[in-house]
């Protein structure tokens, strides 16, 4: 038997939709990974290997690895959670001309996906 016990939460939380919480196309740490950039302020910027650097610093040997968190950003890229798109930093900005990559991520998946 499980016994639940839920606190009355009044500031620093978040809602995830459920679907996202359960669903099975993902592993636990994609689904992780998807719940704390959800969490994240609006232009806060990570990347795979930035995750996986936070994670070793703080758990060291017990951090997953480099390649997991590479897997993570698939798996959620294939469900539809995160989107990719190239686009050219405007001249006159830094970097300006450069081509990058922003990856926007979903609470729910976006249509297209499997």
């Amino acid at each position: 038997m499980l016994i639940v016990e839920r606190s009355k939460l009044r500031k620093n939380f978040v809602q995830i939709p459920n679907d996202l919480v359960f669903d099975e196309r993902l592993s636990a740490l994609a689904r992780m990974v998807l719940i704390q950039m959800l969490t994240q302020r609006p232009g806060w910027q990570t990347n795979a290997a930035k995750l996986w650097e936070s994670a070793d610093r703080h758990r060291g040997a017990q951090a997953e690895s480099k390649r997991a968190f590479r897997r993570a950003f698939q798996e959620l890229e294939a469900a539809g959670y995160m989107t990719r798109a190239k686009t050219r930093v405007p001249k006159g900005q830094p970097n300006g001309g450069d081509f990058v990559t922003i990856l926007t991520v979903h609470d729910t998946p976006q249509s297209g996906s499997p």
